[in-house]
């Protein structure tokens, strides 16, 4: 009778705890201490659940994982370039991805973190897929705004080098904090840097 009882009540906490739930703890404790430090166990405690519930939707650590950074491509990825796809000046577009991605206190550090893990062979296919897919993203924008598709793939690199790179001197400095006071200026001169030569308007149509 108690153990019906006890199957009864994981059942009704697994059904209320969604796949979604796991996987955003697992990313939390990855942008926290890393993608080694995710186990089920720990994942529980956090949630308050036990290991029968995380069974309930998955198979495995190896499958939580694969969902978490399912839902981090979506998130940080495939979401925030369909929502800049709508802004059509490409120099605007450059400045609001900027302003979301290096003020991202969420996002920002765990990327940092999944770059660090690239070696493990269940989040490197997905972080090296996804530097790809952005890189490619702002190298469309370098091009929207009349740079050749080679300055626009060296540009795109520096973008992207620029935001990982912010991320990870800020956990050194342990000063993220600290940055609302010149973020916004960081931001705009990062943007005039990458786009101050900017080819004008006639060049850009004779090169099309």
């Amino acid at each position: 009778m108690f153990i019906t009882i006890r199957y009864r009540m994981v059942m009704t906490l697994s059904k209320r705890l969604a796949a979604d739930d796991w996987a955003k703890k697992a990313l939390t404790v990855i942008a926290a201490a890393g993608v080694e430090q995710v186990t089920i166990e720990g994942l529980g405690r956090d949630l308050g659940v036990t290991k029968g519930s995380f069974y309930w939707h998955f198979a495995s650590r190896q499958a939580l994982i694969t969902a978490a950074l399912e839902l981090w491509e979506q998130r940080a990825t495939v979401d925030v370039i369909e929502h800049l796809q709508s802004i059509a000046d490409p120099v605007v577009r450059l400045r609001a991805l900027f302003e979301s991605s290096f003020g991202d206190a969420v996002d920002g550090p765990l990327d940092t973190a999944l770059v660090a893990a690239v070696n493990d062979s269940v989040v490197g296919v997905t972080v090296r897929s996804v530097a790809r897919r952005r890189i490619e993203f702002m190298e469309q924008l370098f091009v929207d705004m009349g740079f050749t598709a080679y300055e626009a793939r060296i540009r795109a690199r520096i973008a992207y080098s620029a935001y990982v790179g912010h991320f990870v001197v800020g956990r050194a400095l342990d000063d993220a904090g600290d940055l609302d006071g010149f973020l916004g200026a960081y931001i705009a001169r990062l943007v005039t840097s990458l786009v101050a030569d900017r080819p004008p308007p006639e060049a850009a149509r004779a090169t099309d």
